[in-house]
């Protein structure tokens, strides 16, 4: 299997920060890599490493002098639209509040005098976060409303250690996660992970001493900091700063976004944290995804979410279930996290083999193999996974109105476009419909771009991505009808052997400045393949090939799964080779 890639990044102030094999740069720079050793220079594979954005800045920042005035608070209107979108936005990933408890404390708070305390901290902060992610232009009001809370954080409330202390600090660690700044993000985790652990929030044992409301709220929060930790731990390439003594059991209201961090836990534990991955710490994750993936409909009740894709009342309009969709999307960010490196091993492989004249080089190379079997199926669901997630969120294309910041989203997305490319490389768009998925994920990307820099990030990668694709399509083509041409004039000669070059089939192109000459591009390509433009819904409902269905069953799913806890499984009790 491929070896970890950690990288150090240079960021705006000269310091370097240190991207584990996990973060999304590690995994983008390693894919620069390989397309450079593979097609030379490109628009992809030629940006500088201090041209991705390791934190960005808030676009404006308000005098200190300023932030000590109460701004003015919003109307009654105007806060139950900024209460229905922190709740729509943070559903599932940031469930410290209910939609009613919100509603029922900040409205009449509303018509109180200015006042410094906890309480008018967190009301500002909620208010920041549902202006900075309702559809509507409300970013002046979200500015205005975080810095006055971020004020009252650090220099009026920095002494006080309690659990709206935590609330603040994770509050504003999502407002920085939402405004592109990650990084920022984790150190205000930070202090709300070691303000936590302070106060025992992170013992089971020590919550069940409190009266059932208390006891419900540190659960709560504990439930927050694990996912938030998880997800920035994994997507920046760090060891988590949590960690799990829970038994999440049936039988004592089984969490599936509990279990679920968990699983990136492990991942990140014994498969990024090691140089070399044993046969049985994969097993061991592979054996957690099949649990999780058979209880999951018993923990999105004890998680409060709701198995319809849209949800809400009868008599008004229904809204996209945005907490099934992160629940879903983390289970396939999982799946890729343990199968990438195979993929990567597989494409290495395949490159190497391509480049070495005494191997044969027929036809058959566009179907990939590998030494052992279990390698391949592994790098195949890494694939899979990702064409399930663009087919999950494309959902968000279709909705009317969506929350214009949304992190875990955008995240998703940029994740599984990163391994799609690299499924071209491993000559697997014969077998996943890849080009529709890449143009899914740039349309994704385009929808959240205007509100969040790593959208727009990420979109200008994966649109140069693509078209690198492309090229490598190309190229893969004219070798083979060169090879079929030479087999034909071995068999019946050639009458214009003396005549001029004939140009190649697919001659070279430049980048496309536009994604209208993409998709043009992309046409073209279909054409030739015979390949109709396709919509998601008319392919086959799982997008699974078909001889890897059992397959991906044994890997993550299971009706009649074996206890977790029991002890470490014996390699060899999967009906599939482990390597």
């Amino acid at each position: 299997m491929a070896s970890h890639m950690s990288r150090l990044i240079c960021n705006d102030q000269g310091e370097y920060i240190f991207l584990g094999p996990s973060a999304n740069l590690s995994v983008l720079q390693s894919i620069r890599q390989i397309i450079h050793n593979t097609l030379g220079a490109s628009q992809f594979a030629e940006v500088p490493a201090e041209n991705d954005p390791v934190n960005a800045s808030l676009t404006h920042t308000v005098d200190s002098i300023e932030t000590r005035a109460e701004p003015p608070r919003p109307s009654v209107d105007d806060a139950q639209y900024y209460i229905r979108w922190f709740s729509s936005a943070m559903s599932c990933v940031f469930d410290l509040f209910d939609y009613e408890e919100l509603a029922t404390t900040i409205l009449p708070w509303l018509e109180q005098p200015p006042s410094i305390d906890t309480s008018t901290c967190i009301y500002f902060l909620v208010l920041a976060i549902g202006a900075q992610c309702g559809p509507k232009n409300r970013d002046g009001e979200a500015e205005e409303y975080f810095n006055y809370g971020q004020y009252l954080s650090s220099s009026r409330l920095g002494q006080i250690t309690n659990i709206a202390v935590v609330q603040i600090h994770c509050l504003v660690a999502t407002y920085l996660l939402n405004a592109a700044c990650p990084h920022s993000a984790n150190m205000q985790l930070g202090l709300a992970i070691r303000a936590a652990h302070s106060l025992g929030i992170h013992r089971a044992d020590i919550n069940a001493l409190f009266p059932p409301a208390e006891n419900s709220k540190r659960e709560r929060i504990w439930k927050v900091l694990r996912v938030q930790d998880l997800f920035l731990s994994t997507s920046l390439g760090q060891q988590p700063a949590t960690t799990e003594t829970r038994r999440n059991l049936p039988d004592r209201g089984y969490s599936a976004s509990t279990d679920l961090c968990h699983i990136f836990e492990k991942i990140l534990s014994e498969v990024y944290s090691k140089e070399e991955v044993s046969p049985q710490a994969l097993e061991h994750v592979s054996q957690h995804h099949r649990e999780w993936a058979s209880r999951f409909r018993e923990g999105l009740v004890t998680d409060n979410i709701s198995m319809d894709e849209h949800e809400g009342s009868d008599s008004g309009p229904k809204q996209l279930n945005i907490g099934l969709c992160h629940l879903k999307e983390a289970y396939y960010w999982t799946i890729m996290l343990v199968t990438r490196p195979y993929l990567m091993d597989l494409v290495q492989r395949q490159l190497a083999n391509e480049g070495d004249p005494s191997l044969p080089n027929t036809t058959d190379e566009m179907l990939p193999s590998l030494a052992n079997p279990s390698d391949t199926l592994f790098a195949h669901a890494s694939v899979n996974s990702a064409v399930l997630t663009i087919d999950l969120l494309q959902s968000f294309l279709h909705e009317k109105e969506i929350p214009k910041r949304l992190p875990y989203v955008v995240n998703s997305v940029f994740n599984s476009a990163l391994v799609l490319g690299v499924g071209y490389l491993a000559n697997l768009d014969s077998i996943y419909p890849l080009n529709h998925a890449l143009h899914l994920a740039e349309r994704l990307l385009e929808r959240f771009q205007p509100h969040d820099a790593l959208a727009k990030w990420a979109l200008k990668i994966v649109r140069d991505l693509h078209n690198t694709c492309h090229r490598f399509v190309e190229r893969r083509c004219d070798r083979q009808l060169k090879h079929q041409g030479a087999l034909l004039e071995g068999l019946f000669g050639d009458v214009q052997s003396f005549e001029r070059q004939k140009p190649p089939l697919y001659a070279p192109q430049s980048c496309p400045d536009d994604d209208s000459q993409l998709q043009n591009q992309a046409s073209d390509l279909e054409e030739f393949y015979h390949l109709p433009q396709t919509s998601f819904s008319e392919l086959p409902r799982n997008l699974q090939a078909d001889e890897n269905v059992d397959t991906w069953d044994n890997l993550f799913y299971d009706s009649f799964p074996g206890p977790l806890w029991e002890a470490n499984l014996e390699p060899g009790s999967l009906p599939f080779d482990w390597p």
